[in-house]
C-alpha cells in the first residue's frame, strides 16, 4: 500500500513538472509561432502578451515593437513613394530610369505621353518602347563607359526635338546599376535660336546697302573736286533718302525691341473710335492724293468706347495705313472699318491694291519678312510694321489677321478685347 500511494504521488509530480514545463517552456514558442504566422498574413494579432518566463515577455513586447517600428516605416515609404510620384508626374520634361539590363523601372507620365504608351509597366524592355536607335545609343553609352551622355534627336512625331540626358547610376564597386536620362523638348530654344540668326542676318542686310551707299557718296564728295550744283545736289538727296530709311528702320527696331520686353506696359485709357481715326486719317492727306486715294470710314454711331493705349493703337493704324496706301492700285480706295461682334472689337483695314500671294500670307506678320522684297525696299518699308502691329495686338489681349486676293487687295484686322465693360 506505501509503494502504491508513493506510485501515485510519483505520476502527480511528474504530471505537474511536464504541465509547467508547457506553460513555461513549450507554450509561449507555440504562442510565438502563433503570433509570427498571423503577422506573416499581414493581420493585427489580438495581443503580444505570451506566457512563461519574463524572457518569453519580453520577447513579445520586443516583437511589438518592431512590428509598430516596421508599420511606421512601411507609412513613411508610401508617403514618400506617392511624393516622388507627385514630383515625376509633375515634370513637363520625359524621366526614364532603367537598370543594368536596359529594362525600365521608373518612368513618368511625360515619357509615356512623348512615346505613345501608356502606362509602361516596370521591368519592360527598352526596346520594346523605343526603336530609334540616335535614342537608345546615348544610354547605352553612358552604362558602358559610366559617363553622363547629352545627343539631340528627333522626337517620335518627326517635328520637335529633344535633349537627351543619359546619367550612369553606379553602385560601390563602381559598376553601372542603371541609368536616369531626361528628355527635354528643345524645339522653341532651336526656333528662337533660329529667329535670333536670321533677326541678325536680316539687320546686317538692312544696314549694309544704306551703309554702302553713304560710304561711296562720301568719297566721292571727298575726292570729286569739279561737282557741279546738280549732281552735288543729287548725291545729298540720294544720301538723304537712305538717312531717313536708317532712321525709319532704328525707330522700328527700337520700338520692336520695347514691345517684347518684360518692361514693355498699357496707359489705357477710353477712346471714341470714330473720332481717334478722324484725327489720325487727316495727317495722311498728302499721301492719299499722291495717289489718288480714296478714304472711307465705316464705324457704326452705337460703337462701344474703345479702352485701350491711345498712342500704341495710333501707331498700329499708321502702320496699317503705310502699308495700305504703298500697295494700293492708284485711284483706289482704302476701307477702315470696325465693328463689335461678340465680346471683341474689330478693327480693319482694307485695300484695293496688289495682294499677297496664299503662300506669303501665313509669314507677312514675322519680322522682315517681305512678300515682295524688291518693291518693298523700294517704296522704303522695313519689313516691321506688321510685326509691331501684332505685338501691340497682343500685348493688349488680343491678335492679328489677314486676308488677300493676288491682285485686288488685303485686309489686316486687329482683335481686341472689349474692356468697356470692365
Amino acid at each position: 500500500m506505501h509503494w502504491w500511494v508513493l506510485g501515485i504521488a510519483l505520476l502527480i509530480v511528474a504530471g505537474g513538472t511536464a504541465s509547467l514545463i508547457r506553460r513555461l517552456y513549450l507554450r509561449p514558442w507555440q504562442d510565438l509561432e502563433h503570433l509570427l504566422t498571423t503577422i506573416g498574413r499581414g493581420q493585427q494579432p489580438p495581443t503580444f502578451l505570451l506566457g512563461g518566463t519574463s524572457h518569453a515577455s519580453r520577447i513579445g513586447l520586443a516583437l511589438e515593437q518592431l512590428l509598430d517600428r516596421q508599420r511606421q516605416l512601411d507609412r513613411q515609404v508610401t508617403k514618400d513613394a506617392a511624393e516622388v510620384r507627385a514630383v515625376f508626374a509633375a515634370l513637363t520634361d520625359g524621366l526614364l530610369v532603367v537598370d543594368a539590363t536596359q529594362h525600365i523601372s521608373i518612368c513618368n507620365p511625360a515619357f509615356e505621353k512623348l512615346y505613345g504608351k501608356s502606362p509602361i509597366a516596370a521591368g519592360t524592355p527598352l526596346l520594346d518602347i523605343i526603336r530609334d536607335s540616335d535614342v537608345i545609343e546615348p544610354i547605352r553609352s553612358a552604362l558602358a563607359e559610366l559617363r553622363p551622355r547629352i545627343a539631340e534627336v528627333l522626337a517620335p512625331d518627326r517635328k520637335r526635338q529633344i535633349q537627351i540626358t543619359a546619367v550612369p547610376i553606379t553602385s560601390e564597386n563602381e559598376k553601372a546599376t542603371g541609368v536616369v536620362a531626361l528628355f527635354h523638348d528643345i524645339s522653341r530654344l532651336k526656333q528662337a535660336d533660329e529667329i535670333r540668326r536670321d533677326f541678325v542676318a536680316n539687320v546686317s542686310h538692312e544696314l549694309r546697302t544704306p551703309l554702302s551707299i553713304f560710304h561711296g557718296n562720301l568719297e566721292t564728295l571727298l575726292e570729286a573736286n569739279d561737282l557741279d550744283q546738280n549732281e552735288a545736289y543729287h548725291i545729298y538727296e540720294v544720301m538723304k533718302r537712305h538717312s531717313d530709311r536708317l532712321n525709319l528702320l532704328v525707330n522700328d527696331l527700337l520700338s520692336l525691341a520695347r514691345l517684347e520686353s518684360n518692361e514693355a506696359n498699357l496707359q489705357l485709357s477710353e477712346i471714341d473710335v470714330r473720332d481717334f481715326l478722324e484725327e489720325v486719317t487727316r495727317d495722311w492727306g498728302k499721301r492719299f492724293a499722291a495717289k489718288n486715294l480714296r478714304l472711307e470710314l465705316q464705324v457704326p454711331d452705337d460703337f462701344p468706347v474703345l479702352r485701350v493705349d491711345e498712342r500704341r493703337l495710333e501707331e498700329v493704324v499708321h502702320n496699317l495705313l503705310d502699308n495700305a496706301v504703298n500697295y494700293s492700285h492708284p485711284n483706289s480706295r482704302i476701307l477702315i472699318q470696325g465693328s463689335a461682334p461678340d465680346q471683341e472689337i474689330v478693327l480693319s483695314v482694307s485695300d484695293q491694291g496688289v495682294g499677297i500671294a496664299p503662300a506669303d500670307l501665313p509669314r507677312i506678320f514675322e519680322r522682315f519678312y517681305r512678300a515682295d522684297r524688291a518693291r518693298s525696299r523700294d517704296l522704303g518699308g522695313t519689313g516691321l510694321g506688321l510685326s509691331i502691329v501684332k505685338h501691340i495686338a497682343q500685348l493688349h489681349g488680343g491678335r492679328i489677321e489677314a486676308e488677300s486676293t493676288l491682285g485686288q487687295g488685303t485686309t489686316i484686322r486687329v482683335i481686341l478685347p472689349n474692356r468697356s465693360s470692365e
